[in-house]
């Protein structure tokens, strides 16, 4: 029986998984945003998904992934990465506004109204986050309606 030691060093010398760890991140995250201009959502999350795996700290990469299944109504599972990126960057406000998306989408009609407002007092603490505001205001006035 190998040790792990072993095990480890054999799959490191493996043209494949060299040729994977090899991979340009942002050569990957341009492939995903190119697939996901072209609404094909399926490449895309191939991509964002290799991103995450690779590089699970990374809050673009979270929130790729997230806006991919989002796309493709997995809502639940983009709530997961949404929230991801919050716990990376807990003092941006976009993921909370797009996790207030897909509780609507869901039919959590309070939970998203919740949300929105937790998004529009963040987005007042920034104002590089103007555009998050506008677009949390925009929405919490259509639940409101």
């Amino acid at each position: 029986m190998k040790d792990e030691s072993q095990q480890q060093s054999e799959l490191q010398q493996d043209p494949l998984i060299q040729q994977v760890l090899a991979r340009d991140p942002e050569q990957v995250y341009a492939q995903g945003y190119a697939a996901w201009q072209q609404q094909d959502f399926d490449e895309a999350r191939i991509h964002f998904s290799w991103l995450v795996m690779s590089q699970p700290w990374s809050w673009r990469a979270q929130v790729a992934l997230a806006g991919v299944l989002m796309m493709q109504q997995e809502y639940v599972l983009a709530i997961d990465h949404y929230g991801y990126a919050l716990i990376l960057d807990a003092s941006h406000p976009e993921p909370v506004c797009q996790i207030a998306v897909c509780l609507q989408a869901l039919g959590d009609d309070t939970a998203a109204r919740q949300a929105l407002q937790t998004a529009l007092a963040m987005s007042y603490d920034d104002p590089s986050h103007d555009d998050v505001r506008l677009r949390a205001e925009h929405l919490l006035q259509q639940l409101l309606i």
